[in-house]
């Protein structure tokens, strides 16, 4: 009999089996918020560290050239920009190298005085060369250097590829131009455009005869409460083509980004025009709120694909959370460097 009993016990019950499978059921639903927790936390570590080397990479510049680099040198929005200039600084010096010997690819924005007019070094700022050859980014300068992928240009969070269509290097952190200082149409900073209206660190301007670029004396508001770079992640801007194609992964928001978000290297080649330096770099301002992501205006905000913010690299090398709840006023007083702002930030 004990026998028989042992026999009819080595199954489990369907009741049983139930009850197992809803504990099972119960510990994954546990299990994988705090699995993706934990991987967002690892990813946003990842883009702090990635910040870090930028703006330490950019001290770093400024030590050697007494300036902060060039946003870029162009308002046709396609030429070299910052990240070419720093690469020396973020242990790329062999890609560096493969573009500053390139005799179609014109550096002369990033030899020692940072875009210095070659006539007079005492203004500070430098000849446009507007129409060279080779002045414009391409996948060919440098034997292919604007294609490589660099993981400390790329957010691990963030949906975009990690290259255009075309296989430039995507870039998730760019400068900050400041705020819009031209009442809601921030692309008439003047006509040409002048870099000296403009109230960010690194700007993009030329008026094709000189270049504008600072240094740490013309941050009058502190470095410690100036931005000078911060994320950029997708957005639903209509400045992109409705996506009708087959690939899934080209898809964003319905918009097809993937030759419009911006690239390492410089201006997009697909994103021409004064119109577009949102492809490049960005504005805090009160019209264009922190992590915006739908909208005219989403592609001239600063954003992340991190919960309830995004990371910021400021002037004195520190990195800092800024949360998408942050006063406007204090949010558009970090992003200018001379406007006297009383400025409460506690990081």
């Amino acid at each position: 009999m004990p026998s028989a009993i042992r026999n009819r016990r080595t199954a489990f019950t369907l009741i049983e089996l139930l009850v197992v499978i809803a504990i099972i059921a119960i510990l994954i639903a546990l299990l994988v918020p705090a699995v993706q927790k934990v991987r967002e936390a690892a990813a946003r570590t990842r883009c702090v560290n990635n910040l870090k080397q930028i703006a330490l990479a950019l001290q770093g510049y400024h030590d050697t050239v007494k300036k902060f680099p060039v946003g870029q040198y162009n308002d046709d929005n396609r030429n070299w920009g910052w990240g070419s200039a720093i690469l020396p600084y973020i242990d790329q010096g062999p890609l560096y190298s493969n573009l500053n010997k390139d005799l179609w690819v014109n550096f002369t924005i990033f030899i020692p005085g940072g875009g210095l007019n070659k006539g007079n070094p005492t203004l500070g700022v430098g000849y446009n060369v507007d129409g060279t050859p080779g002045d414009q980014v391409n996948t060919t300068a440098g034997l292919g250097a604007a294609t490589t992928v660099l993981e400390v240009y790329m957010c691990p969070s963030d949906l975009w590829p990690t290259t255009t269509d075309t296989g430039y290097g995507k870039l998730n952190y760019l400068a900050c131009m400041g705020q819009d200082i031209s009442g809601g149409n921030w692309s008439t900073w003047g006509s040409p455009v002048v870099g000296s209206n403009m109230n960010g660190i690194m700007v993009q301007a030329n008026n094709n005869n000189r270049t504008w670029c600072c240094n740490i004396s013309q941050i009058s508001d502190g470095t410690s409460n100036t931005v000078i770079v911060g994320e950029a992640t997708a957005n639903s801007d209509a400045v992109g083509v409705a996506y009708t194609g087959s690939n899934p992964a080209n898809n964003f928001y319905g918009i097809k980004e993937t030759n419009r978000f911006p690239i390492w290297a410089g201006g997009n080649p697909q994103q021409q025009g004064q119109g577009a330096q949102h492809n490049y770099f960005r504005l805090m301002d009160i019209n264009y709120p922190l992590n915006l992501k739908t909208g005219a205006n989403a592609s001239r905000t600063f954003g992340s694909q991190h919960s309830g913010g995004a990371n910021f690299a400021f002037a004195d090398g520190t990195v800092h959370f800024l949360t998408s709840s942050i006063n406007t006023a204090t949010y558009q007083a970090l992003g200018t460097r001379n406007n006297g702002e009383a400025v409460t930030f506690d990081p």
